[in-house]
C-alpha cells in the first residue's frame, strides 16, 4: 500500500475519488479545503520573503549602534497625529 497526495481541481474530480473510496479502492485519508492550502503555501512563501529581508536589513545595519539608555516611551506623544 503507497500513500500519495492528490491536488484536485474540480470539485466533479472529487467525487470520482469517493466512489473510489465507496468501492474500496482507495482512502481518504484528510482533505484540505482550496482556501486553506493556498493559505498554507502563501504562508511558506512568506516565511522565505520574510527571512530574506531580515537577513538584508542585518547586513545593513549590523554596524550601526544606536544608545538607548535614557530613552522613555511615550504613547501619548506617539499617537497624537496633529
Amino acid at each position: 500500500m503507497e500513500t500519495v497526495v492528490v491536488q484536485i481541481n474540480n470539485n466533479r474530480a472529487f467525487s470520482f475519488f469517493e466512489n473510489l473510496e465507496a468501492l474500496n479502492v482507495i482512502k481518504i485519508l484528510k482533505r484540505i479545503p482550496y482556501s486553506q492550502s493556498k493559505k498554507e503555501e502563501k504562508s511558506v512563501n512568506m516565511n522565505s520573503n520574510r527571512v530574506t529581508r531580515l537577513s538584508e536589513i542585518q547586513a545593513i545595519t549590523k554596524n550601526i549602534n544606536i544608545d538607548l539608555t535614557n530613552f522613555h516611551f511615550n504613547r501619548d506623544e506617539a499617537n497624537n497625529y496633529d
